[in-house]
């Protein structure tokens, strides 16, 4: 099997363009993250400073990696080389795609074990929606999820998961044979042919479940979690602490949230952008294409928040229950509620989607270097090859989740749930394999932000840069290098410093911070 995605390959449309960028950066981080963190975080006042992010850091980076991928026309490594070369600069510059690439290729690897877990939920509830629906004709569309177990039972769905290698290598199988083989398509007869079909379906999932939730949810309450803005510290009825406004910003940790999320919610760093953009045609218009992928992503983190906490806050539950919101919270949520059979399926049929579309781009970014490198249309061999080496480690990564005492307080220790790997470092200190793969990306990703930005306003000359991205006004342009050269790498910086330095050693050596 191949597909065209070499040299000289393009986006059939600009519409396809935007849904593959809109898939590449709408993830499962989206569907929880956005949300509990912008209510962890001052509500309102985060995501005023979320938004100010995106269009003075994410904004102007997206577009510097989408014009360089654009300008070379190749893979995110190619592409800087060949520019690097073009304006008498060192090849070297290529660091930032390289660094990229391999954060993209480590995603994929614990990614695709999430992505399992998901699929897990889609059979578990999906079974039994469809078997009240056998039992009970089409009454048994207002059955709720996992209809005939306990509350009890539903929490410990996640757990029976995990302790369950097997069930959970499977899934990540299937996420991966899946994705490879819309990789292996190429662009035309792979991607877009998949993001075509699976982003408005994501849309509308989306929109049905928003309004489901304002229906059936605590609207006010879900909506003032989100949206709210709070000076000082609160605790919510369910015992979730609420930092306010101030909180954050004497300690520094509501804006570096806010950046840190702004970067991470968009895909940059990890030359996905780059390899996308490759794929433009030169009379598409890059900065309005940039501005709408920016505008879906921050859309689609606030409506994801504002379908999933009221139906939270309407069951009582603990809203502040971070990664395991997903596969315990609103699988609770969905088992008390009318429809729930239903719209459970829809949520985690939503987050597939999100998954798959994120992954494609993910695999793309290393299989388009690969074939510049092979100089071949053999995407099988590519696409194929990569795949099996992430899915090995996303094996390693998924017994790494296996607990170590079983449910019935047998022991379960294997080398994989008992490795720490770098334990010793602050940074990584009692991480598993995934903690510290997802750990290593958070890390490396800002970096590769970082030389991008400097790399854009810095290095490439002016007149490349203004005749690449093609601003409809020189006044635009300006603004663009103004932020590109000094906001940008300042801001990419700060989240670097917080995260790397500033939270692991100097706040606790210096007690300030901390609380």
């Amino acid at each position: 099997m191949q597909g065209s995605a070499g040299e000289g390959a393009h986006w059939s449309s600009r519409a396809a363009f935007i849904m593959a960028a809109i898939g590449s950066s709408v993830g499962l981080g989206n569907l929880w993250r956005f949300p509990y963190v912008a209510g962890e975080n001052g509500g309102g006042a985060f995501v005023l400073f979320y938004v100010l992010c995106v269009i003075l850091i994410g904004l102007p980076v997206l577009v510097a990696e989408l014009f360089i991928g654009r300008r070379g026309g190749m893979s995110a490594v190619g592409s800087v080389v060949k520019i690097a070369k073009a304006e008498g600069r060192s090849p070297l510059w290529s660091l930032q795609s390289w660094i990229g690439m391999l954060g993209a290729f480590i995603i994929l690897t614990f990614y695709s074990v999430i992505a399992g877990w998901v699929i897990a939920y889609v059979v578990m509830i999906g079974g039994g929606l469809f078997t009240s629906i056998g039992a009970n004709g089409l009454a048994g569309l207002w059955a709720p999820a996992f209809e005939s177990l306990t509350d009890e039972q539903v929490s410990a769905k996640l757990g029976e998961l995990l302790n369950d290698p097997s069930r959970m290598i499977l899934y990540h199988a299937i996420f991966m044979v899946l994705t490879v083989i819309i990789v292996m398509r190429g662009i035309k007869g792979g991607i877009e042919a998949a993001v075509t079909w699976l982003m408005p379906a994501f849309f509308i999932l989306l929109v049905i479940l928003f309004f489901y939730a304002l229906a059936t949810g605590d609207r006010a309450q879900g909506l003032d979690f989100l949206l709210g803005v709070r000076i000082g510290d609160t605790e919510l009825a369910d015992g979730t602490i609420r930092r306010g406004l101030l909180h954050g910003i004497q300690d520094g940790s509501v804006i570096s949230a806010a950046l840190g999320q702004a970067f991470f919610s968009i895909g940059l760093g990890s030359a996905l952008m780059a390899t996308y953009g490759a794929y433009m045609r030169e009379d598409q218009d890059l900065p309005r294409s940039a501005r709408l992928v920016a505008l879906a992503d921050t859309g689609v983190g606030i409506v994801a928040g504002l379908a999933i906490f009221p139906i939270v806050f309407a069951m009582g539950l603990a809203a502040g229950s971070g990664p395991t919101l997903m596969f315990q919270t609103l699988p609770l949520a969905f088992h008390g509620m009318p429809f729930g059979g239903l719209f459970g399926l829809a949520f985690f049929l939503l987050a597939f989607f999100a998954a798959i579309t994120s992954s494609i781009a993910l695999l793309e970014t290393s299989t388009k270097w690969v074939d510049e490198q092979t100089k071949s249309d053999q995407r099988i061999f590519s696409a194929g090859g990569i795949g099996l080496v992430v899915f090995i480690i996303g094996v390693g990564n998924a017994l790494s989740q296996v607990p170590a005492t079983g449910p019935n307080g047998e022991d379960q220790s294997t080398f994989w749930n008992t490795w720490h790997p770098l334990g010793d470092i602050v940074l990584f200190r009692n991480m598993e394999l995934l903690s510290f793969l997802s750990a290593t990306t958070d890390i490396i990703l800002p970096i590769a932000g970082f030389i991008t930005a400097v790399f854009a306003g810095w290095i490439v000359s002016t007149s490349t840069a203004r005749e690449a991205i093609g601003f409809k006004s020189e006044a635009w342009f300006k603004r663009w290098r103004f932020l590109i050269r000094w906001v940008c790498p300042l801001g990419i910086f700060i989240v670097i410093f917080y995260s790397v330095l500033w939270l692991p050693y100097i706040a606790p050596m210096i007690g300030v911070g901390t609380s």
